[in-house]
This record gives structure tokens, C-alpha cells and sequence, in this order.
């Protein structure tokens, strides 16, 4: 038996779609080819109607897109804004901070301390501070040299004055990197030479047959009293002579808020 095909509906309402279109287009080009002036008073007006539909439609997405842009870029702007405010806060706490304590020091101390030293209040310190070093609210005004040592916690040498202004002084941390300087190693207080590594590090080889240990203390060879570091590593290499010691101040350099400054000079306290 031949069973007949089910015509589909779908098809036959898109073929009639199409055809109508196409006996459309016939039908204008006709009118064109026999009253070719008819274009101008009948099929224009037509044909017009849907060409400025396109340009209306066309403008209308251009200034869609034009607007979505500028309400990204917007966005974006906002967020940078919001954003670096973020950022800046904790700056703004801290410099805030700083001043309070600055006035809460120079109430309760004065500058002069004992022993010819002044106390300053650290303004920057590393990591915001370049090449290991720190800013104190102390200069010239205050009897400050360059060459002056720099003191935390009363006995831990940080390094000396660098750079002097009239309020201002610079001091570079004996932990600069290259940097070196005399120090005593453990009990047996060996000298030798350290090297700074940056951020409170340094570096120093001895005779391997020297006995030390973590945790031994690093003296400044001049002042046997004032503390550089604490040994936090020993590296020994069995073919070698030599032993490498790796030391660090005891302290942590961000959280030094104020030191003393050994002045060569006193002045009279202002």
C-alpha cells in the first residue's frame, strides 16, 4: 500500500510567505517597467515608509549601545574611585595615628633622654620606606648630626643618620643591602664582617670549627652592650671550612613606632 505524506503546516504558511513576497517584488518592478513616473506619487511613500524604519531602528540601537557604554565606563570610574578611597584609609589611620602618638611622647618624655640621646618618633619606616631605611620627625633643629646612632628598644642598633634637615632626618639601617659592618658572634664574641640582605637580614661567615647556635646574640664590635641581631640560621657545608651564619634584628622593622638618637651634640631642649 502507498501512504500519503502528511503535508506540514509550518512549511506550507512559509512557502506562502515567500511566494507572496516574491509576486511583491514582481509586482513593483511591473509598475516600474510600465509607469516608470508612478514611483515617485505611489510606490515612494511606500518604500520610504519602510527605509526610514531602518534608520530609525538603526539610530535607536547606536544610542542604545552609545548609552550602555558610557553607563560601563561610569561603573568602571566608580569602582576605581571607591576603590583607591579604600586604599587610602588605612594611610590616612595611620598618619592620624602617628600624630597622636607623637604628641603622646613629647608630653610624657620631652626630646632629651638620658645619656645624650633624643627621642624621635619614626614617621616612615620600612616597607613604605625605601632601601631600608627610616624618616624621623627630628633634624638639625633638634641637635641631630649625620653619623648619629640610631637606638630601639634603648640597646638595639638600627643604623645611623644618614641625612639631616631642619625637622628631619634620614636614617640608613646597618640591614641595607651591601651594607657592612663589624659585629661580635656569639659567646665567644668572634669578630667578623656582616652584610646586610634588606628588612633586618644579614649575613656573615666564620671558621666552621667556631661553636654557635640559633638564637645567639650579634653584637656591634663597637659597643659590645648594643644588640644587632639574633642568629636565626647556620648553613655547614662539609667540604668547606667556612660556616654562614644568617641573622636578624630582634624586632620587626614595621612595627618600630619611635627609636633614640645618640646625639653627638646636645642642645638645649625646645
Amino acid at each position: 500500500m502507498i501512504y500519503l505524506k502528511r503535508s506540514n503546516p509550518s512549511a506550507r504558511k512559509e512557502f506562502k510567505k515567500k511566494t507572496g513576497f516574491v509576486v511583491f517584488i514582481a509586482f513593483l518592478f511591473l509598475i516600474h517597467v510600465v509607469f516608470p513616473h508612478a514611483y515617485g506619487a505611489v510606490l515612494y511613500p511606500v518604500t520610504s515608509i519602510f527605509l526610514k524604519s531602518g534608520t530609525f531602528i538603526g539610530d535607536t540601537v547606536s544610542n542604545y549601545a552609545e548609552l550602555m557604554s558610557s553607563k560601563k565606563s561610569l561603573i568602571q570610574e566608580n569602582i576605581r574611585l571607591r576603590d583607591e578611597a579604600v586604599s587610602l584609609r588605612p594611610s590616612l589611620l595611620i598618619l592620624d595615628s602617628i600624630r597622636k602618638e607623637n604628641d603622646t611622647l613629647r608630653s610624657l618624655l620631652g626630646r632629651h633622654t638620658s645619656d645624650n640621646r633624643v627621642l624621635a618618633v619614626v614617621l616612615s619606616r620600612p616597607p613604605f620606606s625605601p632601601y631600608d631605611s627610616l624618616i624621623l620627625d627630628i633634624g638639625s633643629t633638634d641637635g641631630v648630626f649625620v653619623g648619629d646612632k640610631v637606638y630601639a628598644a634603648t640597646d638595639i642598633l638600627l643604623g645611623d643618620i644618614s641625612d639631616v634637615y631642619s625637622h628631619t632626618a634620614k636614617v640608613n639601617l646597618f640591614s641595607s643591602p651591601g651594607r657592612k659592618v663589624p659585629v661580635l658572634v656569639g659567646p665567644s664574641a668572634i669578630q667578623v664582617e656582616a652584610v646586610g640582605r634588606g628588612s633586618g637580614n644579614f649575613r656573615a661567615v666564620l671558621p666552621s670549627e667556631v661553636g654557635i647556635e640559633k638564637g645567639d646574640p650579634v653584637r656591634f664590635a663597637q659597643s659590645k652592650l648594643n644588640i644587632v641581631g639574633v642568629i636565626e640560621e647556620i648553613v655547614v657545608d662539609s667540604t668547606d671550612s667556612l660556616q654562614e651564619i644568617l641573622f636578624k634584628m630582634p624586632l620587626t622593622l614595621s612595627e618600630v613606632s619611635y627609636v633614640e638618637v645618640h646625639v653627638t651634640s646636645v642642645q638645649t631642649t625646645k
